[in-house]
């Protein structure tokens, strides 16, 4: 019996080395704009997510009275995401909503208006990068709220995700003021 359990822990160790010999080589990098915009994608569907889904008659909804509503967070979020790809292309992207990063409740008022702007912050920021690919995110600018700095595209995304990701930290404690699960923490 003893020789048994040691010849099947034997094989069990050989077997083990083995695949462990033979597994692959991991691939090949993506490319810099092709990371940036899975970052991108990853935080801004999350947002588009949670705007989808939480109940419209608790959009004006707020933890506390010296903090923004949750319409207005996302508001913001989307707003700062159209800021940083008008600044990227040097175009005027995206709905007018006025100066600044927050955008008048007023003016979207709905809840479908609300999903619609934040989808289209998103989608507007993964066009643009896409199209300037590594090229664009090297590209330096002294166009920045940051500081009197150059600074590459690329810090921009990345402040513009790190950003929306404070928002969506926000937002799940919203979801969980009103005994609700965020739609990422169904899974």
């Amino acid at each position: 019996m003893k020789h048994i359990s040691v010849l099947l822990i034997v094989v069990f160790l050989f077997g083990f080395a083995a695949a462990q010999t033979t597994k692959a080589a991991p691939g090949p990098a993506d490319s810099r704009a092709n990371e940036m915009l899975n970052r991108w994608n990853a935080i801004g569907n999350k947002l588009v997510a949670m705007a989808k889904d939480f109940p419209e008659e608790k959009y004006d909804f707020k933890v506390q009275k010296d903090e923004r509503t949750f319409a207005e967070n996302l508001l913001h979020a989307a707003a700062f995401e159209f800021v940083v790809v008008r600044e990227v292309s040097g175009s005027n992207v995206g709905p007018d909503f006025g100066e600044g990063d927050n955008p008048s409740r007023a003016a979207f008022k709905t809840k479908a208006d609300v999903v619609n702007f934040v989808q289209q912050a998103v989608e507007a920021g993964a066009k643009v990068i896409q199209e300037q690919g590594d090229a664009g995110l090297d590209k330096t600018d002294k166009t920045n709220p940051w500081g009197k700095r150059l600074v590459h595209n690329s810090y921009k995304w990345m402040f513009a995700i790190e950003h929306s990701g404070e928002h969506y930290g926000q937002l799940v404690v919203y979801y969980r003021a009103n005994n609700l699960v965020p739609p990422d923490s169904r899974r």
